[in-house]
């Protein structure tokens, strides 16, 4: 049973207090609101009727899925799939793209592209693009990404 505010145990944090959502849920709740241009108290009323809260951080997952179904009624379509590739059989899982394109960005500074990323991977790895990059290949793309990172930034420090 949850306790008061006054019960609660000020030393820890209130994030850790209440079982809620993980904040990329939340994030992707921000996202739908933005896309779909939804005045806060629109917002709020979407709440209301689909999962019977009035703030976002008091979802459920049973409640988000049915934010989320209210949304996609409205029109919101998710492009992380899209940029992750989605689940394909014997290719990179959409975890293992999200880390490689993250050390790319770390290796390159910021600089890096999908097509520079691409003509590494081709010149190293005989892959034309990330979306066709093998299962069984991507973990040693991850490790030869972070040995480069490492690499670069004792390199830098010295």
């Amino acid at each position: 049973m949850p306790q008061p505010p006054e019960m609660e145990d000020a030393t820890v944090p209130r994030s850790r207090r209440a079982a809620g959502l993980v904040p990329d849920k939340l994030r992707l709740i921000q996202v739908a609101k933005r896309q779909l241009g939804m005045e806060d108290a629109d917002y709020r009323v979407l709440l209301a009727r689909a999962a019977g809260v009035t703030s976002s951080r008091e979802l459920t997952e049973a409640g988000f899925r049915q934010v989320m179904d209210a949304f996609a009624r409205l029109g919101f379509t998710s492009t992380s799939a899209a940029a992750n590739f989605g689940r394909r059989e014997g290719f990179a899982t959409a975890g293992q793209v999200a880390t490689i394109r993250r050390l790319w960005g770390e290796f390159t500074a910021a600089e890096g592209t999908d097509a520079t990323l691409g003509h590494w991977l081709e010149k190293h790895w005989r892959v034309s693009a990330l979306r066709f990059l093998r299962a069984e290949q991507a973990p040693k793309v991850i490790t030869a990404l972070r040995a480069m990172t490492r690499r670069r930034a004792s390199q830098a420090a010295a």
